[in-house]
């Protein structure tokens, strides 16, 4: 295999130190992950090989049959490869067999290989593995077993190896004794079949279309996620994300085109008492999870603070900014918890971002949703600052980490002038004292 090396220009990587982007940064970035995803996949085939593992026949054929669509159907193979959950998937299962787990199932990479050929329509039958009795091809669906739940996780039939049939541009899958025919629009519910649904939000300029995953039991790791929605869930998440996207687009557009060049996942997470909550992993670049809200402004926010750590992992994929773990742990100001380094770098950046959206959108606002910004914008402003200077005195980054937390400094220190009401200081000031007292009876061996 043959991959590009991928290098950020010192001025490319202080732009993105200033939190902001180019198109040909955004470019650079997507084109990285795609050569982490394929390698990855490459090392599952070599290793499933290397490892006379059961799968190893299945997963040999399905990374045949990947190499021809990569030649022949580049886009379709690159976006089905690209997918999260994919990523997830075969960032686990690298780990595993390196690792000697058991019960590892390399040969999923055939449903990669067959959702590319359904998508594509080419005439082929592959061999995949089912997992709970269920054919999952990710970015196209999923069987149902007859008589199970509406649930990609619920059911509880053994594994056994389906078959999917392409012809004549339409697909059939058989599992389980089953004979499922999958929709001419594969988005679409059908009998034994579970589509997976898109969203599309905006307009044809500058709109953008979204997969909604509710399916894939890697598309978030670690996460408490939803399990299928119904149809009518489906119609609320649409205008909830669709008011958040035309306030992006409207006053936020270099943000909104961070989210269009490095996000093509949605995954709905489950519901809080109050408020709103967030997901993103280096494991499954171009995703973000989050739960409903119809709080346009909250979910814009959210899209704008996960996007930040889908960029910054995506930098931290190409250049090491951290050196060696030394276990030290930190303060940080929206937290309740010590920190590691990476995850004090992490927050510093994310809310860097926040910042800049408030910083913006508190003069869009009136009446006392205009103070609540003000509010946000400064308590963020100082937070992200204290976090930068910590980092910087931590002894922790590598040279190339000290000057991208110090152009990050330099940023947040140039807002430092912006103005906002006096109670609306004197409050930020009250938060952040009553925050850092909490914290440090909660934490007492920091005191």
């Amino acid at each position: 295999m043959s991959l590009p090396c991928h290098e950020l220009p010192e001025d490319a990587l202080m732009h993105l130190a200033t939190g902001g982007s180019t198109p040909e940064i955004l470019r650079e970035l997507v084109a990285a992950q795609r050569s982490k995803q394929m390698l990855l996949l490459w090392g599952v085939a070599r290793l499933t090989r290397g490892a006379d593992h059961p799968d190893a026949v299945i997963t040999a054929q399905a990374y045949d049959l990947l190499t021809h669509f990569l030649r022949g159907h580049p886009a379709v193979a690159a976006e089905v490869i690209s997918n999260p959950a994919v990523s997830a998937w075969a960032l686990a299962t690298v780990r595993d067999l390196r690792d000697g787990a058991s019960g590892t199932r390399p040969g999923q990479l055939a449903a990669v290989a067959a959702a590319i050929a359904v998508r594509t329509g080419w005439p082929c039958k592959v061999r995949v593995p089912a997992v709970a009795g269920r054919v999952l091809l990710p970015t196209v669906g999923s069987t149902v077993p007859a008589g199970s739940p509406p649930s990609p996780s619920g059911a509880s039939a053994p594994d056994s190896v389906g078959l999917v049939t392409v012809e004549h541009g339409r697909a059939v899958v058989e599992v389980g004794g089953d004979r499922i025919r999958v929709p001419a629009d594969a988005s679409l519910d059908a009998p034994g079949w579970l589509g997976m649904r898109t969203l599309g939000l905006g307009d044809t300029e500058t709109g953008i279309t979204l997969l909604l995953d509710d399916l894939h039991p890697m598309r978030m790791p670690g996460e408490d996620l939803e399990e299928r929605l119904p149809g009518d869930a489906v119609s609320d998440w649409r205008p909830s994300l669709e008011d958040a996207w035309t306030l992006l687009a409207e006053h936020h557009p270099a943000r909104a085109e961070e989210v269009r060049a490095l996000v093509n996942t949605i995954t709905p997470l489950t519901p809080v008492p109050v408020g709103l909550r967030s997901a993103s992993s280096r494991e499954a670049f171009g995703c973000i999870a989050l739960s409903l809200t119809q709080d346009r402004l909250m979910t814009a926010l959210t899209l704008v603070h996960e996007v930040q750590h889908v960029k910054l992992c995506a930098v931290l994929d190409i250049i090491r900014l951290i050196g060696p773990d030394r276990g030290t742990r930190y303060y940080a100001p929206w937290r309740e918890d010590p920190r590691p380094v990476e995850g004090l770098l992490q927050g510093s950046y994310a809310f860097l971002g926040i910042t800049r959206f408030w910083r913006r959108q508190r003069f869009l606002q009136s009446g006392e949703v205009a103070e609540l910004a003000h509010f946000e914008f400064a308590r963020w402003r100082e937070a992200a600052e204290l976090v930068a200077t910590t980092l910087l005195d931590s002894g922790d980054l590598n040279q190339e980490g000290r000057i991208f937390v110090s152009v990050m400094l330099k940023t947040l220190e140039s807002w430092s002038a912006d103005h906002v009401p006096a109670p609306v200081a004197a409050a930020v000031r009250r938060t952040s004292e009553e925050h850092r007292r909490s914290w440090l009876a909660r934490n007492p061996g920091f005191a």
